[in-house]
């Protein structure tokens, strides 16, 4: 009997040390969520990805921002292919996305600690949204007031999100969040719209249910908190509806 105890402890350590493997490795076999300067560290060769360009973030027609013009928001959702897993990249290589706002696709192995950037490019918060995220873009033009209007729904609603400026939607509808899978377009902050979409479409992904804060941190404004109500693994989304 105790021979026998041994052997099933034996075979237990084993797989779980292979779960171990298995979850810090893709099948690119680049290791995730490891610093590595041979690989990724969060910090070398960001430039790769983006040039620190201001461009990405800045309004360059300050005295026209962006106003509502109360159009219909748009969702779009992707068709993924069955068990699809996106691969890790080191930073010697370049990574390119076929849309505008990608919602799935191939990342850097280090993703940005959840929260509020002055910029953080799609080559990182693609691993954020792997691990269940919401990110929420908004034209670098749009009127501050709208910006904070859907920021505050955001924030209170999923401790997992990133917000960053983002250059390349367009400006009839300059507000977008996205999720494993989906984006939503907006020309305007519709609450019932914005809940909808966060509570049914947050926390998926392959590692959507995945709390561990991320560790790169270039250009970070505000560390994320959980919402009123929730925790850190957002057990409740949007709690106060």
């Amino acid at each position: 009997m105790a021979t026998l105890i041994i052997d099933l402890c034996s075979i237990f350590f084993f797989l779980r040390t292979l779960d171990h493997v298995c979850h810090i490795y893709d099948k690119n076999r680049v290791k995730w969520g490891v610093l590595n300067s041979a690989c990724d560290d969060g910090k070398a060769k960001i430039e790769v990805d983006w040039k620190d360009d201001p461009r990405a973030y800045v309004c360059y027609n300050p005295r026209e921002p962006i106003l509502p013009v109360y159009k219909e928001p748009k969702l779009h959702c992707d068709s993924l292919p069955k068990n699809y897993m996106p691969l890790h990249f080191c930073m010697n290589e370049t990574i390119k996305y076929n849309s505008t706002v990608p919602t799935y696709g191939d990342h850097r192995p280090i993703w940005p600690k959840f929260g509020e950037y002055e910029y953080v490019p799609p080559q990182r918060w693609l691993h954020n949204i792997e691990h269940g995220a919401v990110v929420m873009l908004y034209h670098p033009c749009t009127h501050h007031a709208v910006v904070d209007e859907l920021r505050q729904l955001v924030k209170g609603c999923i401790r997992k999100h990133v917000i960053t400026p983002y250059n390349e939607i367009p400006e009839e509808r300059p507000l977008s969040l996205v999720a494993w899978g989906c984006h939503l377009s907006m020309s305007y902050v519709d609450k019932k719209t914005v809940f909808e979409f966060i509570r049914s479409k947050g926390l998926h992904g392959p590692e959507g249910m995945y709390p561990k804060e991320g560790q790169y941190t270039y250009k970070l404004k505000k560390l994320a908190i959980p919402p009123k109500g929730s925790d850190l693994e957002d057990s409740k989304l949007c709690p106060q509806i």
